[in-house]
């Protein structure tokens, strides 16, 4: 690649194209630290996660072997090369186009929906998968860039095509080090295609309680929602939102798994989700109190579990608190749960419902309108 070379194909000399710019590390912290913004959140991320489809390399490798290769005489070596490696850069960039979308996606999330996310992913795991893969779309085009100079000064078909054969090596090389990030990232969609749809803006019930209280029952029988119902404990294992008409609008109720009585730090992922939703969802909170004599908890650890832990997941929103099940059990017992939940919803000051029937629908429904009324979101 001598001066005749360039003077030949009309060409300045070359000048150094950076094969790294510290400057890609900073843009992609930038858009990817910390997930971005607090206001302006996207209530249904389900139904974007929907639109995206992450490819493996593999996927991105298999593309580009499709390419055509169609020599032809009247053409120069050098130039059919450019117009393959142009064909590369275009599916490598087409691939991952999803990059943009899922960094959007983070960045809207609302806080409820992100703490979903980082309590089965590691947040560090995520930003460093956009960031491998935006970093080498960059890379893609500076290296086009770079090789489409080399080949307009190459002297001979040979070189042409071992600049070439270099130029999708290191290509290709910048996404398979983003192997592992692309299957992240494809998890990560997988996943968020569960992710129940929430308006902040809804008047909201956060249903909360033992494992075993009814909480599913209530929030089926007064919704649409579909959580499933069992005789076992821990059932619930997501976060199930349904909705009832209360007066001329509408309230938004969470169905949320039961929890124990221990620190966040202690929760398994079940729990997490259940105090995502207590700590992070804007509304008022139903505490259930379950009186069956087989009660996974005893009403003393029940009580100690609204006092010790739900009071300060909610962190000064409004707790209700009812007994559940009365129909199962007899008075005596009815009685005993009722005065220990009234002394536990003093203790926090919630305000003491009574008792209630889930199973039954129309006093299901009759217990969740009670509290739409006191809240004022429908007339009593």
């Amino acid at each position: 690649m001598g001066p005749r070379s360039w003077r030949r194909k009309g060409l300045a000399p070359y000048r150094t194209i950076y094969y790294w710019d510290w400057r890609v590390q900073a843009d992609e912290k930038a858009m990817t630290g910390g997930y971005g913004r607090q206001a302006g959140f996207l209530g249904d991320p389900a139904s974007a996660a929907k639109k995206i489809h992450v490819p493996t390399y593999d996927e991105i490798l298999e593309r580009i072997g499709r390419r055509p290769r169609r020599p032809s005489r009247r053409r120069a070596v050098y130039e059919e090369e450019i117009e393959l490696l142009t064909r590369v850069r275009d599916i490598v960039i087409s691939k991952t186009d999803f990059v943009r979308e899922v960094a959007r996606l983070l960045d809207s999330l609302h806080p409820f929906h992100r703490e979903l996310i980082e309590i089965e992913f590691n947040r560090r795991d995520v930003g460093s998968a956009v960031s491998c893969v935006s970093r080498a779309r960059k890379m893609t085009d500076r290296l086009l860039e770079r090789y489409k100079v080399l080949l307009l000064a190459s002297e001979s078909p040979r070189e042409a095509r071992a600049i070439a054969r270099e130029a999708r090596g290191r290509i290709l090389s910048l996404y398979k080090r983003c192997s592992r990030g692309l299957e992240v990232l494809r998890s990560l969609m997988v996943f968020m295609h569960r992710l129940p749809a929430i308006d902040p803006d809804s008047p909201t019930i956060i249903v909360s309680g033992p494992p075993s209280s009814g909480k599913s029952t209530l929030v089926k029988n007064v919704s649409r929602a579909k959580p499933k119902v069992a005789d076992y404990p821990f059932t619930t294992k997501r976060i199930h939102i349904g909705h009832f008409e209360a007066g001329d609008g509408r309230v938004q109720i969470v169905d949320t798994p039961g929890v124990l009585d221990r620190s966040l730090e202690e929760m398994n992922p079940v729990e997490k989700r259940a105090a995502a939703a207590l700590r992070l969802l804007d509304g008022v909170v139903l505490f259930l109190f379950d009186p069956s004599p087989d009660a996974y908890m005893g009403l003393d650890k029940q009580a100690g579990l609204l006092e010790n832990t739900i009071a300060k997941l909610v962190s000064g929103k409004r707790i209700y608190v009812a007994v559940n099940k009365e129909d199962a059990v007899g008075r005596d017992r009815l009685e005993q749960a009722l005065t220990a939940a009234r002394e536990a919803a003093e203790a926090v000051g919630a305000r003491f419902l009574g008792s209630t029937s889930a199973i039954e629908r129309e006093r299901a429904r009759r217990l969740v309108s009670r509290i739409a009324s006191m809240e004022g979101w429908a007339e009593a």
